[in-house]
């Protein structure tokens, strides 16, 4: 089933164009049942067994488990966590020769409930959407990161896109006032493996781990398209505004979970915001409507005669 996307195409002439882009298939949403397993740790012998067998037996048998799957029987029954996460994987540890830090963001335009998405002209194949991402520099935070990456490879000098929205960061002590805040903590976070490399027969790299956190990010409606400030293998990343719903259609596979959840917490930021601003405005009005019962109960006609012809001292 092909679908045919509007794409506001961003750089060249700045008119719409039309692309036919062939509809990805949607990404499941069925969650399966949490197992429950018992909690097996290397530093623990407390392996189930039945009161008669002796313990001499007990070691016996636990020596001959492989190590290996002692340590990832999480694999064999993770845990689910909410429709948004992949399952829970095995309890690790990378050395930094061994894994990669990078940051992504979800580039939102509110004033037309579009997002940006990029295409890489160079890349071989087909209707290949993403969104802004790379590896962190040395030196830099997430958050810098994050903002570099965005400009260079959109085009557009973004901002943060503060969200209401549940995280696990606790408020730092001297900021705990019990007010709910919206935040700039990332959204999501995702891995991939990479490698072997293999080049003319020779082994270059083993390979690792890629860990990107992701953010979410907004431009103004009249946004200034900025050409050439990407690196040099981004020079034919083209960079489209388009609305949400296309952009779950036309986003890669990998990523389009990002998509989702970032549109998800988007759409409960606008209805919290408006609730939480309902909220204020009502309870305003309640404390000033108290004020002005308060002030006129308080006075009796003849005292308030009184009051008016009594002038006031400078």
């Amino acid at each position: 089933m092909s679908k045919t996307a509007s794409l506001t195409r961003i750089g060249a002439s700045g008119n719409f164009d039309n692309y036919n882009s062939s509809s990805v298939p949607s990404l499941s949403r069925s969650i399966s049942q949490p197992l429950t397993t018992a909690s097996h740790s290397r530093t623990c012998s407390s392996a189930s067994t039945s009161s008669s067998q002796p313990n001499s037996i007990t070691r016996s048998i636990t020596s001959f488990i492989p190590d290996a799957l002692r340590r990832h029987r999480t694999t064999l029954h993770p845990q689910t966590f909410s429709k948004w996460s992949s399952p829970s994987i095995p309890d690790g540890g990378w050395a930094c020769e061994d894994f990669m830090v990078g940051v992504g963001m979800v580039v939102i335009q509110p004033s037309t409930n579009k997002m940006v998405v990029l295409y890489d002209h160079a890349d071989k194949r087909p209707g290949c959407y993403f969104l802004p991402r790379g590896r962190k520099d040395l030196g830099e935070t997430l958050q810098e990161a994050v903002l570099r990456e965005a400009y260079e490879e959109s085009g557009f000098e973004v901002d943060f896109l503060p969200l209401y929205k549940f995280n696990r960061q606790p408020t730092p002590p001297a900021d705990r006032t019990g007010e709910w805040k919206p935040d700039n903590e990332p959204i999501y976070m995702t891995t991939r493996k990479w490698g072997p490399i293999v080049r003319q027969g020779k082994l270059v790299d083993k390979g690792g781990e890629y860990f990107i956190s992701w953010f979410i990010g907004q431009i103004p409606e009249n946004a200034t398209y900025h050409r050439g400030v990407g690196m040099p293998n981004e020079q034919a990343f083209q960079t489209f505004l388009v609305p949400f719903d296309e952009a779950l259609d036309l986003i890669n596979h990998q990523e389009r979970p990002v998509v989702q959840y970032a549109q998800h917490l988007y759409r409960r930021h606008l209805e919290w915001a408006a609730y939480l601003e309902r909220l204020r405005t009502e309870t305003e009005q309640e404390v000033l409507s108290k004020e002005i019962d308060g002030g006129t109960k308080g006075i009796g006609g003849e005292d308030m005669e009184i009051q008016e012809r009594t002038p006031t001292r400078s």
